[in-house]
């Protein structure tokens, strides 16, 4: 299981959350999640027109995700990325710069932005992947989850967890 701190932003939690595979995460990231106040407003906003996103408050409440502020040091950076992103990504990268933790993202330019900023990332598949590995959930479920999000939005590079095992 993972040790580093991750620090999800919207879009990638959001995937979890819709497609009803908010349990990955509760499992994989108890105690090391983070959510940034920036994205927590994010997703707060949806809240009436995508209700699934009120889960959040169980994972805030069950200490399984850790809602956090910006230190001193990750706001510095902040206005570097605010820049280039949204609010939730630019939190996301410059908390997880300063603890040298592990962004959740699958933004295109906020992937660029952890590359430039020499942060280490992962997205959807990447969990996904990561929770077949772990033997979290099988081959099929993840198939599953992945055809539940792609049904809600997700733009996935690949059709099959299997693509990438």
């Amino acid at each position: 299981m993972p040790e580093k701190n991750w620090y999800f932003d919207t879009v990638s939690l959001s995937n979890f959350l819709f497609s009803g595979s908010d349990h990955l995460v509760k499992k994989r990231y108890h105690k090391c999640g983070f959510i940034t106040w920036e994205v927590y407003d994010e997703i707060c906003a949806g809240f009436v027109k995508y209700p699934a996103l009120q889960k959040i408050e169980s994972l805030l409440e069950n200490k399984i995700f850790t809602l956090i502020s910006l230190s001193d040091k990750a706001r510095q950076l902040y206005p570097d990325f605010i820049d280039h992103l949204g609010k939730g990504e630019a939190s996301c990268i410059a908390a997880a710069k300063i603890s040298q933790g592990i962004v959740v993202t699958d933004d295109r330019s906020a992937r660029q932005q952890c590359r430039n900023s020499h942060v280490s990332f992962t997205g959807t598949i990447g969990i996904l992947k990561a929770c077949v590995i772990d033997e979290i959930i099988n081959l099929g479920q993840a198939d599953i989850y992945l055809g539940k999000m792609i049904k809600h939005g997700f733009y996935s590079p690949v059709r099959s967890i299997s693509e990438i095992i």
